[in-house]
Parts: C-alpha cells; sequence; structure tokens
C-alpha cells in the first residue's frame, strides 16, 4: 500500500479541516469525545474518528458508502480514513488524548500490504509528534473473515506499539471468543446489548457475569452509546469508567470533539419502581 500516494489525495476543504478526495466521492471526518469518569467528573480520555462520506457534495451514510465498494476499493478506503483521520489529528494538540481508529477485518485479507502499511503508518504517527500508543485501532464486528489474518495483523499492531480495541461486544462474532482470540487493551461494549441485557432482571445478572469476565481479561471497559443518565447509571454499575455517547458529546469536528476536557457527570439515581 503506497500511503505516500494516498496522502496526496488529501486536500483542505474549509476552515482548516483536510478532507480526502475519493473519485466520485469526498469523505471527512468527525470525532466524538470518550471521557474517564469518577463520581463528579468526566476528562477527555480520548476520541473516536469517524468518516462522513459526501456524494456530490451531500452527506450520506457511512454504511451506504462502504457497502458501495468492492473489496479492493474497501481496503483503499479504510487506508484512505486511516491517514485523513491522522492528518485532521495533527492540526489539533491533544497531549495524551488518545486517537480511536477502525480496522475493518476484511482488509487484513491483504496481509502483507497491511503489515507493510502500519509500519508506514507508525513513521508517519510519530512524524505527527504522537505517541503510537495513544493511537487504538477498533477491531470493527464482522462475520466471517479470515481469523488467522486477523491475528496476524493484531501481533503487528502490538508490536508496533499500537493499543488494540474490540468494538461492538455482544454483536455478532464480537463475542468473549474473540476477545479471548485477540486479548485487546479496550473492549467497546455495545449500546445495543446493554440495554437489552439490563431491562430484565434475569438478563441482567447474566450481563454482570459477562462482565466480570471482562474485568478478570485485565481489559478496559468502554461503554459506547450512552445517551441518558439511567444508561450511564448501568455503565458504572458494570464497573465502566471510559463513556462515548449523546450524553456527553456528539460526533463533530475535533476542535469541538476536543474542547471540553472537562465534564461534569450528570446524578445517576434511578427512581425505584414505587416512585416510577
Amino acid at each position: 500500500m503506497d500511503l505516500t500516494r494516498l496522502n496526496s489525495r488529501i486536500f483542505e476543504l474549509d476552515g482548516g479541516h483536510q478532507a480526502f478526495d475519493f473519485g466520485t466521492f469526498i469523505i471527512r471526518s468527525a470525532f466524538q469525545p470518550i471521557y474517564a469518569i469518577n463520581n463528579s467528573a468526566g476528562m477527555l480520555y480520548g476520541v473516536e474518528a469517524l468518516a462522513r462520506p459526501l456524494y456530490k457534495g451531500r452527506p450520506i451514510e457511512p454504511l451506504d458508502f462502504f457497502s458501495r465498494l468492492s473489496d479492493r476499493d474497501r481496503f483503499v478506503a479504510d487506508w484512505a480514513c486511516l491517514l485523513l483521520h491522522l492528518a485532521n489529528t495533527a492540526a489539533w494538540r491533544l497531549g495524551n488524548t488518545s486517537l480511536f481508529v477502525n480496522l475493518n477485518p476484511g482488509s487484513c485479507r491483504y496481509t502483507d500490504q497491511m503489515v507493510k502499511g502500519l509500519e508506514h503508518y507508525k513513521e508517519l504517527v510519530c512524524a505527527k509528534g504522537l505517541d503510537p500508543s495513544n493511537v487504538v485501532f477498533e477491531i470493527t464486528e464482522e462475520d466471517g473473515g479470515d481469523k488467522r489474518a486477523l491475528a496476524t495483523i493484531v501481533d503487528k499492531l502490538k508490536s508496533l506499539g499500537f493499543r488494540t480495541a474490540i468494538d461492538d461486544f455482544g454483536v455478532g462474532s464480537s463475542d468473549l471468543m474473540r476477545v479471548i482470540e485477540l486479548q485487546p487493551d479496550i473492549i467497546k461494549v455495545d449500546a445495543g446489548w446493554f440495554r437489552k441485557m439490563m431491562e430484565q432482571e434475569d438478563t441482567r445478572q447474566l450481563a454482570h457475569s459477562i462482565i466480570v469476565k471482562l474485568h478478570e481479561m485485565r481489559a478496559h471497559l468502554l461503554f459506547e452509546g450512552v445517551e441518558t443518565p439511567r444508561e450511564l447509571h448501568w455503565a458504572r454499575e458494570c464497573a465502566g469508567s471510559l463513556i462515548q455517547g449523546w450524553l456527553f458529546g456528539k460526533a463533530t469536528h475535533l476542535g469541538e470533539a476536543a474542547e471540553a476536557r472537562k465534564v461534569a457527570v450528570p446524578s445517576t439515581q434511578v427512581p425505584s419502581k414505587a416512585s416510577a
């Protein structure tokens, strides 16, 4: 993968924000804040970089964009996003704030190119003044795929000093077995799975037992999609210290996403059934 050629397709779109020229599409970056919380406050821990494609100047859903691509074009698009997010991040002084980027397991089938690309990517990360340990590759949920190729790429990421996370835990192939196989630094708990599990007492107990097992694996738990104080209460009940979701911030440009370094934690007191 020629990252130099791909980098040449990044241009300034407006207000200092970088974009990627992907033929009939333009890709922009958006960032959603992630907070490490305690009893009274949340401190900015990281930002998740997200692709925001445009078609003829109009936004389209990322899933719609990626679904139109062949396997090879998807591989190129994945690298375009990695380079674009890095370019947009470098314009801001994030300090020790972590940058979360997505790793599509399907791209791991191009193993040799991925390995060489990651070696070059580390050079670019360091050249931007970032520490590789502050870049977290999120392994997205995808059924099937080449597990051996994915394991090879995860091992390479770790050897280069990057951190890894499993995204959407509780959905599809993002299960306990994947956690055991890949040994991620961070596990992102899927909001839909979590809400469903915590609504009823029997499934709530099962959720607790699963969360205890995840803690035993010494991975940090990040609860994503947290939108209400009640969901925050559930996350904290399960000893979740990393929170992402609309309750604390939507995906936006990096300057706004990283502006609130500290946020107040709303009350998570849940009314009893008798008073509801």
